[in-house]
């Protein structure tokens, strides 16, 4: 008799039928992306080795975990990480000429070779951005992933966020980390020391506690930045601080080879015990590498499997999820940081908004609310902002009228129903 089917071992199947965890977790990220303004995107299983081989072309070890497959004359690999392959679509399929701004959410099984030989399977999630977007946009994207987690009933979690500059500043600033380590360099761990005859910023991601201890006394990047950088840097704590995201700031955490200006993780601390469930920053670089030209983007990939241990340490589930309502319309630098504090408040209340804190005029905002069918527009320019009013607009009769912002959630809610 032959033997019964069962999966690969190092491989898991998810049956959210059987696991309310994964279903709310994979539900709650979907309702999460639509109401922050992603679109969902999907990659395919394999992609062409030479993706991977730009990709991780500073990291042979990565290139060793690839599961390659296919004849010699056109090798494929499964994907090991989801990054590589969302890049490469938006550049493939030339998005920024169709679109000046893409939101982007993707979620799916990854797989690689362990050292060990077995399989190692994860379930990624991320969101990234594209095109023309500023501060506020990439603030919205850390706020999103943070609401996210906690909104899951996760506790014990730190936002840790740095600034790397543009390529510019890196290379000032490793040629004098460079020359600080130099005179301990063997006082390094191996891998330390390979990275400072290659990318020296990856010596802030060893987990060697005798390492950490000497980048203590270090010069750190923000010493480094030009004004660009610093302006850039302030703008996006500024716009974490009207969402009410709390961070710190870590002067030692650099992202992988490719990240550039801000760069931000995500860790679980409980019990002594540390757990990154994530991290992001600005991909141009990679992109660059991959594609052969640099694009703006920004964006968060984590591990949805983390969480979903996490959560079962923790005894919680996440909630189910919802829908879009509403179109925010803010018109200015001012009265698009009030609206930031306008989209969390709602969101709150478990109203939905679809946003663009770009540089588009009211009319083409207002016809993008007709294209999303948003009963409702809030509108807020400089003077709405100042004397902390809203304009409450019915998109499809254009009837509008002048609320304080103090009860404009509860009116929302009122034309709404809810």
């Amino acid at each position: 008799m032959p033997k019964k089917a069962q999966n690969l071992e190092g491989t898991a199947d998810i049956v959210s039928e059987l696991d309310i965890l994964w279903d709310t977790l994979l539900k709650r990220f979907n309702r999460m992306s639509r109401v922050y303004g992603f679109s969902k995107v999907e990659t395919p299983l394999l992609e062409d080795c030479r993706l991977y081989e730009n990709y991780y072309r500073n990291q042979p070890k990565r290139l060793d975990s690839l599961i390659r497959v296919g004849p010699e004359a056109h090798p494929a690999a499964l994907r090991p990480s989801l990054l590589p392959s969302v890049l490469r679509a938006y550049c493939q399929h030339k998005v920024y000429e169709q679109s000046p701004l893409s939101k982007w959410a993707y979620s799916g099984q990854t797989m690689r070779q362990g050292t060990n030989g077995r399989i190692e399977t994860r379930y990624e999630f991320g969101l990234e951005v594209f095109g023309d977007f500023n501060h506020l946009t990439e603030g919205q994207v850390i706020g999103g992933i943070w609401e996210f987690l906690r909104s899951l009933g996760l506790k014990d979690l730190v936002l840790e966020i740095n600034h790397l500059g543009n390529e510019g500043c890196q290379d000032t600033y490793q040629e004098a980390l460079k020359q600080y380590l130099g005179g301990k360099k063997y006082e390094l761990c191996d891998a330390c020391s390979d990275a400072l005859q290659d990318r020296v910023l990856d010596v802030f991601r060893c987990d060697n506690l005798d390492c950490q201890s000497l980048f203590s006394e270090a010069p750190t990047i923000l010493d480094f930045l030009d004004e660009e950088s610093r302006n850039h840097f302030t703008s996006t704590l500024e716009a974490l601080d009207e969402l009410s995201v709390p961070y710190q700031l870590n002067n030692l955490h650099a992202g992988p080879e490719g990240f550039s200006r801000t760069n931000f993780i995500i860790k679980h601390k409980r019990k002594g015990a540390t757990t990154v469930i994530g991290e992001g920053g600005y991909h141009e670089g990679l992109v660059r590498s991959l594609c052969g030209k640099p694009h703006n983007c920004f964006g968060f990939s984590g591990d949805l499997g983390l969480v979903r241990k996490l959560l079962e340490e923790e005894r919680v589930v996440a909630e189910r999820e919802l829908k879009n309502d509403v179109f925010l319309v803010p018109l200015g630098e001012l009265a698009s940081k009030k609206s930031l504090r306008l989209f969390r408040d709602l969101t709150a209340e478990k109203i939905s908004v679809y946003d663009h804190f770009g540089q588009s005029g009211v009319k083409n905002q207002l016809k993008q609310a007709q294209v999303y069918n948003a009963p409702i527009a809030l509108i807020m320019g400089q003077k709405e902002a100042v004397d902390e009013m809203v304009i409450l607009r019915d998109v499809k009769s254009g009837m509008q009228e002048i609320i304080s912002y103090d009860k404009i959630v509860e009116e929302v809610k009122k034309r709404l129903g809810k």
